[in-house]
């Protein structure tokens, strides 16, 4: 029996020791920013050796957030704040705040942090956040109220360009109808204007056989006789032998 609970002893005395030379080893590789080593070791107390102390989650919950696990930071840093501890367990909670903000859950976050200051009214960094967080609530409630205005003036907008458009498709329309009305027109106007053109012509003529007492019938008479005569003359001309040339004479 004596045998037994010496060994007994023993063999705590050696778990004391690996416990300790454990913890050792997982604070200095957190201190070099050698987190997945860290968390091995602090893995290994909790499994191997039962060691579920406030102070072992809230190392593990640390090298599991600036590893970027956050899943698994927050599980760690919540067992944390099991604890009679005030300090670890503001500071549990104040890192729990923190990953809510980070992911933008900005009243669960400030609900973390009054629960951290109300741990440890001294967590200054906790009070520092509370208020950060508060403001960017009250930002966005006041972009809220703006928002529907914002909203009313856009429909507004569109309502207002909707109609200039559909006005200045219409103005469209009818300017091409009346270039259309307008090239149909040009032909009958351009014909219009030929008559007109050859009327006055006429008229003109009339007028100055007027002006001489001379009739229209009797011009026209006087018009073929001269076209005759000049007839005959040309007839004329092409009867008439050539002569040569005298070379010796001048040209004229």
């Amino acid at each position: 029996m004596i045998i037994k609970f010496i060994i007994l002893i023993l063999l705590n005395i050696n778990n004391i020791d690996e416990i300790n030379r454990l913890t050792r080893e997982a604070e200095i590789y957190f201190k070099n920013e050698e987190y997945d080593k860290s968390i091995a070791n602090y893995k290994i107390l909790i499994d191997s050796f039962d060691v579920t102390n406030e102070k072992i989650y809230l190392n593990l919950a640390h090298s599991h957030f600036l590893s970027n696990d956050t899943a698994k930071a927050l599980e760690n840093y919540t067992y944390a704040t099991i604890t009679d501890n005030n300090k670890i367990k503001s500071i549990a909670l104040q890192q729990i705040g923190n990953i809510n903000e980070s992911r933008n859950k900005l009243e669960e976050a400030l609900d973390f942090y009054k629960e951290s200051i109300i741990s440890d009214n001294s967590n200054i960094d906790s009070k520092f956040n509370y208020e950060l967080v508060k403001k960017k609530i009250q930002k966005q409630k006041e972009n809220k109220q703006e928002n529907p205005n914002d909203k009313n003036n856009k429909e507004q907008k569109n309502k207002e360009d909707k109609k200039e458009n559909s006005e200045n498709k219409k103005n469209d329309e009818k300017g091409n109808k009346d270039e259309q009305e307008k090239e149909k027109n040009e032909p009958q106007e351009d014909k219009n204007e030929q008559k007109n053109s050859e009327k006055s012509d006429n008229e003109s003529l009339e007028e100055k056989l007027k002006k001489i007492n001379m009739s229209k019938k009797k011009a026209e008479m006087i018009l073929n006789a001269l076209n005759n005569n000049e007839f005959q003359y040309i007839q004329q001309l092409k009867r008439k032998p050539n002569k040569k040339k005298d070379s010796t004479k001048p040209d004229w």
